[in-house]
């Protein structure tokens, strides 16, 4: 009651910061979505002309939505599920792909995260998102290992005139459990001489909440972001920049991965920085850029009885890049890009052995372990090719080569084409392979069931996908078929007894329509849907693939007038969504979302999540969710 006390004085103190009174005749936002797209391909490109199956999500999208975490800005994008895994936090799913095949990049920045990459959707903070932009379909051709399933790019806003933006809000259960209380904030400098800079930070607080097991539906505690950016013109066409920022995450979790039910305790820091420099020239751009991000992981397994310490680790995993490319323009029916990376990752662990760089640390406990290092460098090159065949074909041809002191090199090609069956209607196809390198725990781990793999190979598919999309009058529609081969899938095999291995034993066939339709209503009211129809299967067992629904349908309005009011009403429709326990489920969920500016200063928002209040532990559904926040800006 304190944590939500707390919450209301400060929503208060926001409404009486300012003594304006309502805004009266507030002008009109923009509603149109972003035309370009730059993670397709690494270049500004129409999203009507890149072949790639792309999706943008706007700061505007992402506002109407009411939205709290990543977790709700990409509930509604085509062809992704959020799923669970067994310590129930939310993974992503791409066409069908497990997250562990699904690429996160922040500014097309990779992060020294958890290998499944299952943690990010609660750590990513969204005061600091200027757009998503989703790419459907292997990318290994642009950005490497592990973008078998495609890419989301979360990219950040820039500078752009100075402001000052507070928010607070909190949510609560329908069984009058507390939800997320949430504080953030933004600043930014606006161009000051040839500098700008921008600052933002949030805390995110949420309590247990419990399933009649005893067990948790998802990990509970402190998240905190803080981030900072300077950006610096050396010229009309050059800018060095400058980011920094740091994650710390304190949380806890009741999961039963044998007979006992257990308490994690979750301590995670991560601290990243980054330097780059640009130059865009009238035909060519030149981008060099330095990064790194480190994160300290601390994770504590107690008894949930007896509150006894049954196991402890610690890791450490820091990833260091160099990279460049250059993007000129040859003629009208050429531009060619060309980069290349260097990698350098460390990963220190309690719970691997590496045979190399042996440490020991101590718990606060007193007990003493000893870890080790492995140091996996990863080199690469790549080259594209934007080719104007002629005024209706564009081909996009990317090829990338891979290279690691660890494992064997990969090289991964693909072909796009968009061919313009007439100015509103368009045919697009894509061929492609992709890759994933194993992790550092499949081919270390150390422990007394689970062994590593150091002799395992890379994970591999093969893919393509054809599409035909239209535009008229104020209707676009897209249908899409896909289809993805996947060999040499990493799964742990029991060896003898309980023992098991990481081996390259599994396959899967992951085909599926994708069908997208929206329709601008009138100038103020938008309708928006997609289907996904999703036939996911291990070739080994025959078995569908688990945490997957094989139907999606997802339908929206969303509606703005003259007065600063927004609302936008959704629903999701899953349909043989298979879980274990459990087995298939099928249901709707409904939600809705409202803001209204109530000043020049002030903006209200409020959304009710699962309106009609479903409840399953399985999938997990919780009930209806209500939640709002108060907005002060300057």
């Amino acid at each position: 009651m304190k944590k939500r006390q707390k919450t209301l004085l400060t929503a208060a103190a926001l409404i009486l910061i300012s003594a304006n009174g309502y805004a009266e005749n507030i002008p009109e936002e923009n509603f149109t979505l972003d035309e370009v797209v730059v993670t397709a391909t690494r270049t500004t490109q129409s999203t009507k002309d890149v072949p790639s199956a792309v999706q943008v999500i706007t700061r505007q999208t992402i506002e109407e939505q009411g939205a709290q975490t990543l977790e709700d800005v990409l509930r509604y994008a085509t062809g992704i599920q959020l799923t669970r895994n067994s310590s129930s936090r939310e993974a992503i799913s791409i066409r069908g792909f497990d997250s562990r095949f699904s690429m996160i990049l922040i500014d097309g920045k990779r992060l020294a995260s958890e290998i499944d990459q299952n943690y990010e959707l609660d750590r990513i903070p969204l005061e600091n998102i200027e757009r998503i932009e989703i790419v459907r379909g292997p990318v290994s051709s642009l950005y490497g290992t592990e973008a078998l399933g495609g890419v989301i790019n979360i990219i950040t806003k820039k500078s752009k005139a100075q402001s000052l933006t507070l928010d607070v809000g909190g949510g609560l259960y329908s069984g009058g459990q507390n939800g997320k209380d949430r504080y953030s904030f933004a600043y930014d400098s606006g161009e000051v001489g040839k500098f700008s800079v921008r600052l933002s930070g949030s805390q995110v607080e949420n309590e247990a909440l419990f399933k009649s097991s005893g067990l948790t539906f998802e990990p509970y505690g402190t998240r905190k972001n803080l981030n900072a950016s300077i950006d610096y013109r050396l010229s009309d066409s050059e800018t060095v920049s400058f980011s920094k920022g740091y994650t710390q995450e304190a949380t806890y979790e009741y999961v039963k991965p044998a007979a006992a039910i257990m308490k994690f305790r979750d301590y995670v820091e991560r601290d990243e920085h980054a330097l780059s420099y640009s130059k865009k020239g009238e035909d060519n751009e030149l981008f060099l850029r330095f990064y790194q991000s480190v994160m300290d992981k601390s994770l504590d397994q107690y008894n949930a009885s007896s509150q006894a310490l049954a196991n402890w680790v610690k890791a450490k995993r820091t990833v260091k890049a160099y990279e460049g490319r250059f993007t000129q323009t040859l003629n009208p029916q050429h531009r060619l890009t060309f980069g290349a990376e260097y990698r350098p990752e460390t990963f220190r662990g309690t719970a691997v052995d590496t045979h190399e760089g042996y440490f020991t640390v101590v718990h606060p406990s007193g007990q003493m372990k000893t870890g080790s290092t492995a140091h996996l460098n990863y080199s690469a090159a790549y080259v594209q090719d934007e080719w104007n065949m002629s005024d209706k074909v564009l081909a996009i041809i990317s090829m990338r080569y891979d290279d690691s002191n660890k494992f064997e090199s990969n090289l991964s090609p693909k072909l796009g084409l968009t061919y313009k069956l007439s100015d509103d209607t368009r045919l697009k196809m894509n061929v492609a392979e992709g890759f994933r390198s194993p992790t550092p725990n499949q081919l270390y781990q150390s422990a007394a069931t689970q062994q590593g793999n150091p002799n395992l190979k890379s994970e591999t598919s093969q893919s393509y996908d054809i599409s035909i999309e239209k535009d008229w009058d104020k209707k676009s529609g897209k249908l899409t078929f896909f289809n993805n081969d996947v060999t040499d899938m990493i799964d742990l095999v029991t060896i003898s007894g309980s023992n098991k291995q990481y081996q390259n034993i599994n396959k899967a066939s992951i085909k599926g329509v994708e069908a997208e339709f929206s329709y601008a209503l009138s100038d103020q009211l938008a309708w928006t849907n997609s289907y996904t129809y999703l036939d996911a299967v291990n070739d080994v067992t025959k078995q569908r693939l688990q945490n997957r629904a094989q139907h999606v349908l997802i339908s929206g309005l969303s509606y703005h007038n003259l007065n600063g009011f927004t609302a936008s009403l959704h629903s999701q429709t899953f349909e043989k969504y298979l879980v274990s326990p459990g087995g298939n489920k099928s249901y709707s969920v409904w939600n809705v979302a409202m803001s209204q500016k109530l000043s020049n200063h002030h903006k209200l928002r409020i959304g009710i999540d699962n309106i009609f209040n479903k409840t399953d532990e399985d999938v997990p559904l919780l009930g209806t969710y209500v939640h709002g926040s108060i907005q002060y800006s300057l």
